[in-house]
């Protein structure tokens, strides 16, 4: 039974009160109940980091991205179909307004080859009075019923965007089915539980969730899955010290691929941390945009670019490959086949382009467009695709459900562009490019230059995304060009750097990589020159990028099923560290070398000498073995423990570690044979070529 079940009564007033309070005791659903829970989800701030939001130095953070009310959220409400025919929702009323007549489409500008239309309230006919009142009740953006038909005896959410906190201290909410009206009213709470995280396993038999509490001391209790409580089933990590707590579920079949359901984590205070998501599963996939020109008859060269990408550890394909031959080869039998054999997947715009991949691309930057769209405030232009992008996912949806989806958001409106697409799509992507923001200092903001020494511009960008696309999986994608503007370059990152976005942004929770791009430019062109340019420094960060796929895709069964965890740590003088839980057994340590700095020549940093790592292991965790995961596979770390803690003798830290705590005995052993099918033989040859490169005049 879910928290918050007490709202059936409210939808079902003609049933007699006994035989509803009988119902929601034994956990039977009442006759006729369609809400099962609902609940107002605000956005989580980071002042921290609010300077980069308003480009304002450090000295002069403002207030307006640190203070609550300047923040949105959404409504969530969870749903049961108890009849046997399929159930629709036909519209959401927010105070009374209709969501279908308020969120109006325009037909004066169009994004992405013309299918998806803007939808704004401003292109609305509401009378003055109910376009005040949405806007008081937090003003609409988008709004989607997931699955939107839902079958008999299913469950769906339905999810409704807001651009502002509403004044209210309740919001009303009705929704209306074909043969009635269910009203809803919805406080407006700041803090409550939240599943911060939900994976699943390659089988879809086993579920890794995170759940959170906003206080201390209070555990989860029990697990329920589409209301049925598989707690029986579930391991659950508690430790009355912590805030988030991983959750093991086992199932004794495996979810449908594709499939919609609701995890309610309830706690000891009665209080309940409730999501909906699609079961997806999949490696960790470490992809790159664009690759290597040729013309449509050179299939040649399709097929040595699958050979490089696997060379340099790369699995994923991005859309925009900039290259008729690569695409033309793709298109192939020979191409799948080869694609298939080599663990290779591709994100596709077109679902006639690959019968099976890994994503549907809705839109890129889809913010950046909104700035574009006419006939509305600027304060109100980001998120005027989204409804649209809802839309187009739904009719993808139809094509093949086997197939999640994906968004990437940009830098337009920051940070209400980062909050608003969130919950979109399946998959959420940003892409913090921070070598575009360092050229940005020298080409005209010098001010900001304090900013922007350090990579942290990855790491913040990575922490907000991850928060508003909980419980859903984030992909950040990273520079890997060079800025050509008119008669001015801005130099490749280089192989220190982004080895340190990298951890950053497995730092941040990301669960996917890629790197934009590899498409060259002209001599005099403008825009962004890839790592195909004829230079050292590009031929370089390549390397470093098949070095530093070996390590994540290596780590990567951890890394997919992990959460970011506030332990309590201690480290040495310029280490920067961030644990991840991963299930119940293990402990990921992210270690970077903080002490560098980055400028138009490059990065300079000072090595750690003798450093180490103290950290708390959580009660249910009973550490046994730690070991390093690095472009050499396994390695022996030095590690004592004392009652709680355990301390990690790292020696010197370059500039970054990746140490694993585990209870596991085998898992090194399977890490490593995974490193020595996979990527040995890689990684052998990017360091000789590596060698060969230093060893030139």
């Amino acid at each position: 039974m879910f928290q918050g079940e007490e709202k059936m009564i409210k939808a079902c007033i003609s049933i007699p009160l006994a035989v509803l309070f009988l119902c929601l005791m034994t956990g039977v659903a009442a006759p006729n109940s369609v809400v099962i829970a609902s609940y107002y989800r605000a956005d989580e701030p980071f002042p921290e980091f609010s300077y980069f939001w308003q480009d304002s130095k450090l000295s002069e953070w403002g207030t307006e991205a640190t203070n609550r009310e300047t923040l949105g959220g959404s409504i969530h409400v969870f749903l049961r179909n108890p009849d046997t025919y399929p159930l629709e929702v036909q519209d959401v009323f927010l105070q009374g307004v209709s969501l279908k007549q308020a969120i109006a489409f325009s037909t004066a500008r169009k994004f992405k080859r013309s299918k998806i239309q803007a939808a704004n309230i401003h292109f609305s006919n509401l009378p003055k009075t109910d376009m005040d009142t949405i806007i008081a009740a937090g003003e609409p953006i988008w709004w989607r019923v997931e699955p939107s038909r839902i079958e008999p005896k299913g469950l769906g959410e339905i999810t409704v965007r807001l651009r502002r906190t509403p004044k209210e201290k309740n919001i009303d909410l009705a929704i209306k089915f074909a043969k009635t009206t269910v009203p809803l009213s919805i406080p407006v709470s700041q803090e409550r539980p939240r599943v911060e995280s939900i994976t699943f396993s390659p089988d879809l038999k086993q579920i890794f969730l995170y759940a959170s509490h906003p206080r201390q001391g209070i555990t989860p209790a029990r697990v329920l899955l589409d209301g049925t409580d598989i707690s029986s089933g579930t391991i659950i990590g508690k430790d009355s010290r912590l805030r988030l707590f991983p959750i093991v579920c086992s199932l004794k079949s495996p979810l449908a691929v594709g499939s919609f359901h609701i995890f309610n984590v309830q706690f000891k205070d009665g209080s309940s941390a409730i999501a909906g998501i699609r079961a997806y599963a999949d490696e960790l996939r470490y992809g790159m945009w664009g690759a290597r020109p040729g013309k449509e008859t050179e299939l040649e060269v399709g097929r040595a670019w699958l050979q490089e990408m696997t060379a340099h550890n790369i699995n994923l394909q991005m859309e925009m490959l900039g290259s008729a031959a690569v695409a033309q080869f793709m298109k192939s039998e020979e191409g799948r086949q080869m694609m298939h054999r080599l663990g290779i997947k591709r994100v596709v715009g077109e679902p006639e382009k690959d019968p099976s991949p890994h994503s549907y691309y809705l839109a890129d930057e889809p913010d950046a467009a909104d700035s574009r769209v006419p006939d509305v405030p600027s304060q109100a232009k980001v998120g005027s695709l989204a409804q649209g992008l809802v839309q187009w996912a739904e009719q993808l949806r139809q094509i093949n459900p086997s197939v999640p989806t994906m968004v990437n958001v940009d830098m337009t409106y920051k940070p209400d562009n980062w909050y608003i697409y969130g919950q979109v799509a399946d998959i959420y992507a940003a892409d913090p490019y921070y070598q575009t923001r360092l050229a940005e200092v020298y080409f005209s903001k010098p001010h900001l230059f304090p900013c922007y020494t350090k990579a942290t511009f990855v790491y913040a960008v990575g922490r907000i995304c991850r928060s508003a696309c909980a419980p859903k999986p984030l992909h950040l994608i990273l520079n890997c060009t060079r800025r050509q503007d008119k008669d001015r370059k801005f130099r490749f990152a280089t192989p220190a750097e982004k080895r340190i976005e990298v951890f950053y942004a497995l730092g941040a929770g990301a669960k996917q990589l890629s790197y934009w791009w590899f498409v060259p430019l002209p001599p005099n062109a403008e825009g962004s020159a890839g790592l195909a340019t004829d230079d050292p420094d590009a031929q370089a960060l390549w390397r470093e990028i098949g070095i530093l796929g070996a390590e994540v895709r290596t780590a990567g069964p951890l890394i997919i099923r992990s959460c970011p965890a506030d332990l309590n740590v201690s480290c040495s003088k310029y280490l920067w560290v961030r644990p991840l839980l991963s299930g119940t057994d293990s402990i990921l340590v992210l270690c970077v070398n903080d002490d560098y700095a980055c400028d138009r020549l490059g990065s300079v940093y000072k090595p750690i000498e003798n450093a180490e790592v103290s950290l708390t292991v959580p009660s249910w965790l009973k550490p046994r073995y730690v070991f390093e995961i690095n472009a050499r596979g396994i390695q022996e770390v030095k590690w004592d423990q004392s009652q709680e803690s355990v301390t990690l003798h790292l020696g010197t830290v370059d500039l970054t570690r990746l140490v694993v705590i585990t209870s596991d005995r085998t898992l090194a052993e399977r890490l490593q044979d995974l490193y020595n099918q996979r990527f040995k033989a890689n990684v052998e040859t990017l360091f000789s070529e590596q060698t060969q490169a230093h060893a030139k005049p």
